[in-house]
């Protein structure tokens, strides 16, 4: 049996998740939110076992009392593992506390875009973690157990290559006020990833898709990838140095901060824009779609993530 128990929370949390697997040298078991195919599809060929927990709560703040009280019944029936690394999110706080209650390890990720803030969840757990896992020095200050790994980012899959097209993917909620903005402007050879967004966006020029649990080689070949302030950034510069524009979403009330994403941008020398609602003009963004901005260079740090909790007693 796994002593190594990986909280796959869904979204980016989940690609956090799949990150440090590829790094583990025997599969683990894993967590995820209940009825997410998403992740399933995702972490499957690195997991041993998979457990589905309720997830109480949306990015948008809806909260569910049922789903709260069986995320509290399911986790705490879950046997007792060594280590437990959490990615973050509501989802992962229930798992990994009834886990600590029985002794076990605990480590958690922060956001790669809390910068000034910290993240609600990871905050609670890191009262009883181990370690916070960070990916910038900008973040040290944020907790007294906090290690600056890097970026925790998956291995690379692809050869960086440019085959002329945009990505626009922005996770799997969804960014329809962006989608409505670009679709209505004179842009073509597009890659759109809709996410939950069900509106249909059909153009010459355009390919469509509501998801692809290998959107890493559209990054890869992309010239341009257009996203939201999450880990798709991180992963479009860290592993494949494209050009990327950071759209603030505002509807992410749990999410980072408009101040963390900013500075977050500036850590990975990416466009940073305020949410569509709050521009002057529908194509602002043209600009910057015209003339992309090289970003910085940055080293991942999964490795030496999985070697501290390898090696830590």
């Amino acid at each position: 049996m796994s002593d190594i128990l990986i909280i796959a929370s869904g979204g980016g949390h989940t690609g956090f998740a799949r990150a440090i697997a590829e790094y583990l040298p025997y599969k683990a078991d894993f967590i995820i939110p209940k009825g997410d195919e998403m992740s399933k599809k995702m972490i499957s060929q690195f997991a041993d076992k998979i457990y589905e927990v309720e997830k109480f709560r949306s990015p948008s703040g809806n909260l569910s009392l049922s789903s709260f009280l069986l995320s509290m019944i399911h986790s705490a029936k879950i046997r007792k593992y060594k280590k437990v690394i959490a990615t973050g999110s509501n989802h992962s706080i229930f798992p990994s506390f009834f886990q600590f209650v029985k002794s076990s390890n605990i480590y958690v990720i922060e956001s790669q875009d809390r910068i000034v803030t910290k993240g609600k969840a990871v905050n609670i757990i890191s009262k009883y973690s181990k370690h916070v896992f960070l990916h910038w020095k900008e973040q040290e200050k944020l907790y007294k157990n906090g290690i600056v790994v890097g970026p925790i980012v998956e291995r690379p899959k692809y050869t960086p290559s440019d085959e002329g097209y945009i990505l626009v993917t922005t996770g799997s909620e969804g960014f329809e006020r962006l989608f409505d903005i670009l679709y209505s402007l004179d842009i073509d050879n597009v890659v759109l990833q809709t996410g939950k967004v069900n509106k249909k966006y059909e153009k010459k020029g355009w390919k469509v898709f509501s998801f692809d649990p290998d959107i890493e080689r559209y990054i890869a070949k992309a010239k341009l990838v257009i996203t939201h302030q999450g880990k798709t950034a991180m992963e479009a510069v860290v592993m494949y140095k494209k050009p990327t524009i950071i759209v603030y979403n505002k509807d992410w009330k749990y999410a980072a901060t408009f101040e963390d994403s900013k500075l977050y941008a500036e850590i990975l020398g990416t466009v940073f824009l305020n949410d569509p609602s709050n521009w002057s003009t529908k194509d602002e963004i043209l600009k910057y779609i015209e003339n992309p901005k090289q970003p910085k260079v940055y080293t991942p740090g999964t490795e030496r993530l999985v070697s501290v909790v390898l090696n830590d007693i």
